[in-house]
């Protein structure tokens, strides 16, 4: 019978070990890509997104003023819709609309590639990721994805840059730190943003939340 009873707890903890084992693998074989999550600004009462501004100010990281060249930039992508209010700004307002990630898997169930997209309001960026980088957000931890778009229209061209540290929380993606830079050239002059780093405000241990839906298929830069 003393036997029969350690034989009855081994197998009752192989049980609860292969659970366990099941459970933590449950993440990642239940992820379905592509997986997207509308960024919304906690401090908003309309769920809006949020929107950063470059050049703050109108002027470059060395004190330069660029409100001309910035106004025919942004008048060649166009007057913001979202927010109206940011095109009287000096600076250069940046949306933070969503965030989509890609993976495709291989037979064995392991991942192939992966993809991560930051949108805008005119257009996104996506850029590749590595596979174990996936794997840790899946898992719950917080994860760093930088993510890089340019774009040359000959007389203007442009780069932005845009870094964010996210956890995915049960169905919610929570964003902890956004730092961004941006640069872009007109004819022969070039203009360097100061970098732009947000964190989260006091008593918020995030700074962004991003909400799963569905968000539009913009032009990727």
């Amino acid at each position: 019978m003393g036997l029969m009873r350690i034989f009855v707890a081994v197998v009752a903890m192989w049980a609860i070990w292969l659970q366990a084992e099941i459970q933590a693998a449950e993440p990642l074989a239940q992820a379905v890509f592509p997986l997207s999550f509308k960024i919304i600004d906690p401090d908003s009462p309309q769920k809006a997104p949020p929107y950063i501004v470059m050049f703050e100010g109108g002027v470059d990281r060395d004190g330069r003023d660029v409100r001309g060249p910035l106004g025919r930039l942004k008048m060649m992508r166009g007057a913001s819709k979202m927010f109206p209010e940011s095109n009287r700004d000096p600076g250069l307002p940046v949306v933070l609309r969503g965030i989509r990630f890609y993976g495709r898997y291989n037979a064995d169930g392991s991942l192939a590639a992966c993809e991560v997209e930051l949108q805008g309001e005119y257009n996104a960026v996506r850029v590749p990721t590595q596979p174990n980088d996936m794997k840790a957000l899946l898992a719950g931890q917080r994860t760093t994805f930088s993510l890089v778009g340019q774009k040359d229209y000959r007389i203007y061209a442009y780069v932005s840059t845009v870094k964010l540290e996210v956890q995915l929380v049960g169905d919610q993606l929570l964003i902890f730190d956004v730092v961004g830079d941006f640069n872009f050239r007109e004819a022969r002059s070039t203009h360097i943003s100061k970098p732009k780093r947000l964190t989260p405000p006091p008593g918020r241990e995030f700074l962004y939340r991003g909400e799963r839906g569905e968000l539009p298929n913009l032009p990727v830069i």
